[in-house]
């Protein structure tokens, strides 16, 4: 059984024979919108305002962490800092030290470092959900115009109340 079909109206041409608007392949003329396929509005992504942006950087690490993303604060160019620890090295304060020397070294105003020793755990955006929080080790932020700079754990890495969180 053969069928022919010819589509958005355009005479039936041998096959093998090319027309302007499309190629007659096997009897069947496939019309080839440019328009569509080039189309931007087809296949859409949404602006770059509509999400936060990770940024891709040279991947920081040291001996214990590791740099996984950094998410931008809506568009401030302040950058909230998603740090995997080595869950041998969690209780180890001097690795989240050496972290924040290597990652906020360059943030002369701000500076904000979120830790986990869970890779699954890390969020891909600025905000995380409770079991992420529960996952979190550690969170340090600097703000030079808010005059804060404080370095908080959980309380099952540091014990000391003024210096740790429950979660």
């Amino acid at each position: 059984m053969q069928s022919r079909a010819v589509e958005c109206g355009q005479p039936d041409f041998g096959a093998g024979e090319r027309l302007n608007q499309g190629v007659v392949v096997n009897g069947r003329i496939i019309v080839v919108a440019a328009a569509f396929i080039f189309s931007g509005h087809v296949f859409a992504v949404p602006p770059p305002e509509a999400q936060p942006q990770a940024v891709s950087q040279p991947a920081l690490h040291g001996d214990g962490w590791q740099l996984v993303r950094s998410i931008e604060l809506g568009s401030s160019g302040n950058y909230i800092h998603f740090v995997l620890i080595d869950s041998k090295r969690d209780m180890d304060t001097a690795v989240y030290g050496a972290a924040l020397s290597k990652i906020c070294r360059s943030e002369t105003d701000f500076c904000r470092v979120r830790f986990w020793n869970e890779a699954r755990l890390i969020p891909h955006a600025v905000s995380f959900t409770p079991e992420q929080f529960k996952g979190l080790r550690a969170e340090y932020v600097f703000n030079r115009a808010g005059g804060v700079q404080e370095m908080r754990y959980a309380c099952t890495v540091v014990s000391d109340k003024n210096q740790c969180f429950s979660n």
